[in-house]
This record gives structure tokens, C-alpha cells and sequence, in this order.
């Protein structure tokens, strides 16, 4: 039907997403913050426990940032 089954922000030179992971790609990324989101299809009911997001330098992975662990509860 044409429809992206995820939505951007636009920063972003490359998004990669795959069953397991979703990465987002930048070659020149400033200082600030920057939020990326996408959608996802729940296929099962239950309580989950995400992951914290982490984001790092290509060449210099020393250089990083993450968020917290949450939790998702699905109905």
C-alpha cells in the first residue's frame, strides 16, 4: 500500500531496522538532543522490559550515550 511501516524525524542519513535492533546513521551529528522513533506491531499481550537505547561514534565507540530501561505492559 506505500505506507513506511515507521516514521522519522529526518536527522538521520540512514535507518537500518531489522527483527532484532533498529539503528539510525549520521555522519556529522552536533552537539544537542536529538530523539528517533518508530512504530511497532505488538503480536503478543504481556509485560516487557525494553532495553536501554544506546548511541556511540562510528570510529570512537569510548564516545556514547544511552537512556534508561523501561517497561512496556501490552493489553
Amino acid at each position: 500500500d506505500g505506507r513506511r511501516p515507521y516514521l522519522t524525524i529526518g536527522w538521520t542519513d540512514h535507518e537500518n531496522l531489522r527483527d532484532e535492533r533498529a539503528e539510525a546513521f549520521r555522519s556529522i551529528l552536533w552537539p544537542g538532543v536529538y530523539e528517533w522513533s518508530h512504530v511497532i506491531r505488538a503480536t503478543c499481550a504481556g509485560t516487557f522490559i525494553t532495553p536501554p537505547a544506546k548511541a556511540e561514534e562510528m570510529y570512537t565507540p569510548e564516545n556514547f550515550g544511552r537512556c534508561a530501561t523501561e517497561m512496556v505492559i501490552i493489553d
